[in-house]
């Protein structure tokens, strides 16, 4: 037989390796078992938790004749450390094949950006820190960092920018630096066309939501969620080992550029998400070329039954007018698929749900990303946490899965830590979509083909369509198609 000891933590009445407690324990243990095996009565003094001399000799005979080629009796195999288990990107990338991918086809992302719509992203975080040559600082001021985030933009002060009854001096860190006065002619600008019903100008916005990536003003997100997302979909931190992971940490695609768009904190609504998507849509229409060609809303909105059709909501409207726009939107379905009772019933803790895919994973051009195991999938099949279809209005979702839990990625700080949800898997289809269109730059602006591509090529799981969409993604085969 082999013994397993976990690992104590001292002072706490336990004992540590190489203490002769830990000796002591061991011989009492194995001996009880060997004097119960062989059927010899325990001295009274052992059964009161001191050790016997019945349990030193038959712990003993146990080692004798350990060497002998012919020792048919069961023996102590091992002693081992029960040491902490941890699972990384690096495990989850295997299982989509993002690394064979990546190795195969040499997959160069320069020029290809996505913009992360989520907490916020902390741009200071050495994984996604520019390696050397490869980019410069966005901003000009002195102080300025060089990161591949290479803007950060907070949609959650949106509201406060068009209540007229909030000074212009409260509105944070995207305002310092610039001159009151103009500050107030912009706003002023602002007032005028909302009241004249113009559409926004976002030319206008743009200088209040920045937060600039500069020593002193930036500000780093209070939720580690977002840099959780990015760090899966585009870390580059090889050094994460001494940070005490198993092996460095790559994102899906580790060269990628992002954009920071934090709407989701306190105050978050669909109006926030909606704004940011029109931001998208703003940034790109005013370029010669694509700004933005992907946007990750690892996110849940429940539908508005009553008001609306399933995937008619606002924000699902808004989002099939960024696709409609050329750019690939990637949503967690949800992690409403299981309802865990507050009080089990006869030991049952809870049901699984069907349609409960939430918003904005519920419109149609969306890819709609459910969960799997982060390197078993195919015995684990779907996470029972992950949202399942159909939609309300009766159509198949989610399109794919990807690994999403326990995940290890990039938190707050320079550091990292382990996330489970949709939210996790997104990212994964959205790093492949990142290197499909790197690939094949044909792709770019025409997020309904790099749909369909991801879609035809998944790994069937063999488990109901409405559970796994068409499967795993699998950036291999995805990259082989075309």
């Amino acid at each position: 037989f082999a013994l397993r000891v976990d690992r104590h933590e001292p002072g706490k009445g336990s004992f540590e390796a190489g203490d002769p407690k830990l000796l002591r324990k061991l011989i009492a243990v194995t001996g009880a078992i060997e004097c119960d095996r062989k059927g010899k009565a325990r001295p009274e003094a052992a059964e009161t938790g001191a050790l016997g001399q019945a349990e030193i000799e038959a712990f003993a005979d146990l080692f004798e004749g350990l060497t002998t080629p012919q020792e048919s009796r069961g023996l102590l195999w091992s002693v081992s450390r029960n040491r902490e288990a941890g699972a990384s990107v690096w495990r989850s990338s295997l299982t989509v094949k993002a690394d064979a991918a990546r190795r195969l086809f040499e997959v160069d992302t320069t020029g290809i950006r996505w913009a992360v719509l989520d907490t916020g992203i902390d741009a200071r975080h050495p994984a996604f820190a520019c390696r050397p040559g490869e980019g410069q600082p966005a901003e000009e001021a002195p102080g300025a960092f060089a990161s591949r985030v290479l803007k950060t933009y907070d949609f959650l002060k949106i509201k406060d920018l068009l209540d007229p009854d909030i000074p212009v001096s409260a509105l944070g860190t995207a305002a310092e630096g610039m001159d009151p006065e103009e500050l107030e002619a912009l706003r002023s600008d602002l007032e005028r066309a909302l009241a004249r019903g113009r559409a926004i100008d976002w030319n206008l916005l743009e200088p209040f939501l920045r937060i600039p990536h500069v020593e002193g003003r930036y500000v780093r997100p209070a939720d580690p969620h977002g840099s959780h997302v990015a760090g899966i979909l585009a870390a580059n931190w090889p050094e994460a080992v001494s940070a005490g992971l198993e092996q460095g940490l790559t994102g899906i695609c580790p060269q990628l550029e992002l954009y920071d768009i934090r709407v989701l904190g306190k105050g978050a609504d669909e109006f926030t998400v909606m704004a940011a998507l029109q931001f998208v849509r703003y940034l790109n229409a005013h370029k010669d070329v694509m700004v933005i060609h992907g946007v990750n809303l690892s996110m849940s909105v429940p539908h508005d039954v009553a008001n609306f059709a399933c995937g008619r909501t606002p924000v699902c409207e808004e989002c099939e007018r960024v696709v409609s726009s050329g750019v690939v939107v990637v949503a967690a379905a949800g992690n409403r698929g299981f309802n865990r009772l507050r009080q089990p019933e006869a030991g049952a803790t809870g049901d699984y749900r069907y349609i409960s895919i939430t918003d904005p994973g519920n419109a149609a051009r969306v890819i709609t990303v459910g969960s799997t195991h982060r390197h078993m999938p195919h015995s684990y099949g779907v996470s029972y946490f992950s949202s399942r279809g159909p939609t309300g209005d009766g159509r198949t979702k989610p399109d794919l899965v990807a690994p999403g839990e326990r995940i290890d990625s990039c938190s707050l700080n320079g550091d990292y830590e382990t996330m489970d949800g949709t939210s996790m898997a997104a990212p994964h289809v959205s790093g492949i979509a990142a290197l499909l269109m790197a690939r094949h730059r044909e792709l770019i602006g025409q997020p309904e083909r790099v749909k369909e591509i991801l879609c035809q090529t998944a790994t069937d799981l063999g488990r109901e369509p409405r559970f796994q969409g068409r499967g795993m993604v699998d950036a291999l085969r995805a990259l082989q198609a075309v």
